[in-house]
């Protein structure tokens, strides 16, 4: 029989390994090294034997993975694991061989848990409000934030007055609105250093970056995951960009309505809230967590945590979201927020949607536009 044991460098059983960083560092394994000890317990085996390591692709081990000794004495190796892990449970392995030929043989599956930070910390970054009008102030949709978030928009009086006055807002309970995207936007941005304002500046800029929301920068990087919804995949890009360059420039817009929900106009100009992912943990191929700095909750840091179900594409945040709730995640980088100037797309929903007069005259010349198709084919006969 064939005995394998893994242990850490002062001796201790290992059953499961740490690849991780903190605040946007390299990632690496904890324990960082590893000792392997193989023992053949055969009292007939008297001659050179010669062991084999096998480790998981890019692991490092002294010394070489092909050993030989002579009866059943102890092998040992110091194993480095290297590279990202490639699943959730790594397998090592210990084969014996006697003049060419196995006669044992032995492995341990070590499990992996992945946890890394960027380097937004919610206890130095956040803002000095909270998304409320208590703290942060009324928010009205005012012509100086207007002009300074838009270059150009298409009936810029109607717009302002109509989709940009439904989403640039923060007033009492009873009014609603917020601009949790724009505080979410701010202060990834300035954690990035991306962004340098302070005070009054910082407050102007919150405003302006919400209104972003709408520019087309903004809709066209959105409207592929929107009409794709996945929350699995926003939750592997910021996973991706941690482990690719230790820093992540998204934010997590939550409680997005699916694509094919009867109410989806009402619910995209009703919910819809973000917040900045900062930190993820995962044990398992369907289950990991997001710790998400949260405007509206910014003294909750470490307790508002989005759980994934990647096996199904779902998520849960509560209390907005469920697992069953017909929603989706949105995932955009900062660059379509801080270069976005033109809002050509959002002020034409606009005037469909705030002005009966565009309305109508845009559905007479959708039906005028199909009459006119219809006589065209038929003189074609």
């Amino acid at each position: 029989m064939l005995s394998l044991r893994v242990l850490t460098g002062d001796g201790h059983p290992v059953e499961r390994l740490l690849y991780c960083s903190e605040r946007g560092g390299r990632f690496s394994y904890r324990p960082p090294r590893l000792q392997v000890l193989a023992q053949l317990h055969d009292p007939r085996a008297e001659g050179a034997l010669r062991y084999r390591l096998s480790l998981p692709v890019g692991w490092l081990a002294l010394p070489d993975q092909q050993l030989s000794t002579f009866g059943d004495r102890p092998v040992t190796w110091l194993v480095f694991p290297q590279g990202n892990p490639q699943g959730f449970h790594l397998r090592i392995s210990v084969a014996v061989f006697d003049r060419g030929r196995s006669i044992a043989r032995a492995e341990r599956l070590l499990g992996i848990e992945l946890y890394g930070e960027s380097p937004f910390d919610p206890a130095r970054d956040r803002l000095p409000w909270a998304n409320r009008a208590s703290e942060f102030g009324q928010v009205r949709p005012d012509e100086r934030y207007f002009r300074a978030t838009y270059d150009l928009a298409l009936f810029p009086e109607s717009f302002r007055r109509g989709l940009y006055s439904a989403v640039v807002r923060l007033g009492d309970a009873r009014e609603g609105g917020g601009v949790c995207s724009g505080m979410a936007r701010a202060a990834l941005a300035c954690s990035l250093g991306m962004l340098r304002a302070e005070g009054e500046d910082l407050r102007d800029q919150v405003i302006v970056l919400h209104g972003r929301q709408l520019t087309d920068r903004a809709l066209l990087a959105g409207i592929p995951q929107f009409l794709w919804p996945s929350p699995r995949r926003a939750y592997r890009r910021f996973v991706g960009d941690l482990l690719r360059r230790g820093w992540s420039d998204l934010c997590f817009d939550v409680n997005v309505p699916k694509p094919w929900r009867r109410d989806v106009i009402r619910a995209l100009l009703g919910q819809g809230h973000t917040v900045v992912p900062y930190a993820f943990r995962q044990r398992a191929p369907d289950q990991a967590e997001v710790l998400v700095w949260d405007p509206s909750r910014p003294e909750d840091a470490g307790e508002t945590v989005i759980t994934f179900d990647l096996q199904h594409d779902r998520y849960r945040y509560p209390p907005l979201v469920d697992y069953e709730d017909a929603v989706t995640i949105v995932a955009v980088r900062q660059h379509a927020y801080l270069r976005g100037r033109t809002a050509l797309l959002s002020s034409l929903a606009s005037l469909v949607l705030f002005s009966p007069r565009a309305r109508q005259a845009l559905i007479g010349g959708v039906v005028s536009l199909a009459l006119g198709l219809g006589v065209l084919k038929l003189a074609r006969r």
